[in-house]
């Protein structure tokens, strides 16, 4: 049991990445030169929040739980309502513009990990 703790640690860890702007002569100011694309982008895609439905509604059937004991009790049979949720339909392009505009200047979106 031991050893399978680390073993799961490793694994866990290496499926999370870290990334980084970076530009190459590593001199420039990130949010000086980040801010006008931002700003940019967001000109350009402002937000535009929908909504939309995460979950259609549905009907969970009666079930019948049992005990160690024996001892059963019904769950009755109910309605889930639909569940929604709000985005931003504008998200995805303005975040490729803002990321055009950083890869216009020389910088590069890597992993640092």
């Amino acid at each position: 049991m031991k050893a399978i703790v680390p073993l799961l640690l490793c694994s866990l860890l290496a499926g999370c990445a870290t990334y980084q702007w970076r530009h190459g002569d590593g001199t420039r100011n990130f949010d000086a030169e980040s801010y006008p694309c931002k700003q940019e982008a967001a000109k350009a895609f402002p937000p535009d929040m929908r909504e939309r439905v995460a979950r259609a509604a549905s009907f969970q059937q009666p079930r019948q739980i049992c005990g160690a004991n024996n001892q059963c009790t019904w769950t009755p049979g109910y309605w889930e309502p639909e569940r929604r949720e709000s985005f931003d339909a504008n998200a995805e392009q303005r975040e490729d513009m803002y990321s055009s505009c950083m890869k216009a200047k020389g910088w590069a979106y890597i992993r640092v990990d």
